[in-house]
């Protein structure tokens, strides 16, 4: 017979993990990455074109642990033709993780404080015009008792949501040592499933939360940052996910420090794989190339054009002169008519307005699919995002 949930308050506070726990020795190393400032060789345009669609893969990876079906060839092709190859409704609540996300971005600085105001809008951003993963009341916390699908925890009831969602923020704001800042990641984000403060969309949130909070902690995705994919964490085995989130709910320091291990050890795992993007000749050999290459074979872009993109992915940013081996037959007013052709498709982008030099454009047009691949056998992209 199956138990039945009950509530159990804890006090929410920092922990202070021994010094022989398995949680400092990875604390410790993802204090080094976030000090460790990349100095990478990736042009900065090119930088945050994948930027943008590690934005893609966390959405993505954030519905479909709630039970959104999309695959991810199908959000490229609906981002590239229009086509709907997956329900409308599910590539809404995509479009809204993504919304949210740049949200987060133009809102969050390092060290910046954090409000529930800041956080009820990601859900109204999260559950906005849906249907089957709306709410009725975007913004406002629940007003009626809930239940976790295949969790012995019960949520507080909703007379005190507003109180524990209070804590939380104080929680997340409070000037503890910097050294508590990541351990503050991975507890804020089980205080706040634990708390299941909105009627739906709690699981879309949370996620987003942390992902402000890794910015607001210091491992910003400006230049010189870093590209995020926290979601992949959790995404990669969701039974896993929701397991660890179990073991947490009762308070018990042993149950928190396994989440917190589990989160963690996660993100580093995730950021020691995506920070290799910042070298530009693995970016350009790995999945710049291979992905002209796909383009060429599907017959996407002509040998031409491939040619001329093949020459930009190598050098990184280059000039129209560099193009002069690969037009050499043609004259200037031709080869300046090819370049404007690409720049038209979004496949070269200019460094400024009017500027003859080009960096290779891959996230809104049909390079895309070969980057995403690339991104796929190279282990950025968690294989869960295309199982059906």
């Amino acid at each position: 017979m199956a138990s039945v949930p009950t509530f159990a308050h804890y006090d929410l506070d920092v922990l202070n993990p021994t010094f022989d726990s398995s949680l400092v020795d990875v604390v410790t190393e993802l204090e080094h990455v976030r000090r460790l400032r990349l100095a990478g060789t990736t042009p900065a345009p090119v930088f945050f074109q994948l930027k943008r669609i590690f934005h893609m893969l966390e959405s993505l990876g954030s519905a479909r642990i709630e039970g959104n079906h999309t695959t991810l060839s199908e959000y490229i092709e609906s981002k590239l033709d229009g086509e709907h190859r997956a329900p409308i409704d599910e590539l809404r609540e995509l479009e809204n993780i993504e919304e949210a996300m740049a949200y987060i971005d133009g809102s969050i600085r390092v060290g910046s404080p954090l409000t529930e105001q800041f956080i009820r809008e990601l859900h109204v951003l999260a559950v906005r015009n849906l249907k089957r993963e709306g709410d009725a009341t975007p913004g406002a916390y629940r007003v009626v008792q809930v239940r976790i699908a295949k969790s012995d925890h019960l949520p507080p009831d909703p007379v005190q949501v507003s109180s524990y969602m209070q804590e939380l923020v104080r929680f997340i704001n409070e000037q503890h040592s910097a050294k508590y800042d990541l351990i503050k990641v991975a507890l804020a984000h089980h205080r706040f499933s634990w708390i299941h403060p909105f009627g739906n969309g709690n699981g879309r949130v949370v996620r987003l939360l942390s992902y402000a909070l890794l910015l607001k902690y210091g491992f910003n995705v400006s230049m010189g940052g870093r590209v995020l994919n926290p979601t992949a964490v959790f995404c990669s085995d969701r039974d896993r996910y929701y397991e660890m989130l179990s073991r947490a709910d009762t308070g018990s320091v042993r149950g928190l420090e396994s989440w917190c291990e589990y989160v963690l050890r996660g993100i580093l795992d995730e950021l020691r794989k995506v920070d290799r993007l910042a070298d530009y000749s693995y970016l350009s050999e790995k999945v710049l190339e291979p992905a002209v290459a796909v383009a060429k074979q599907r017959q996407l872009v002509t040998d031409l054009e491939a040619a001329v993109l093949r020459t930009v992915a190598r050098k990184g940013i280059a000039k129209a002169a560099d193009f002069t081996v690969v037009m050499q037959n043609m004259k200037p007013a031709q080869r300046t008519y090819q370049i404007r052709k690409l720049i038209e498709r979004g496949m070269l982008q200019p460094l400024s307005k009017g500027a003859r030099q080009y960096t290779i454009g891959f996230s809104n047009n049909v390079l895309i699919r070969g980057i995403v691949d690339a991104l796929e056998r190279e282990g950025f992209v968690p294989s869960t995002l295309n199982k059906t």
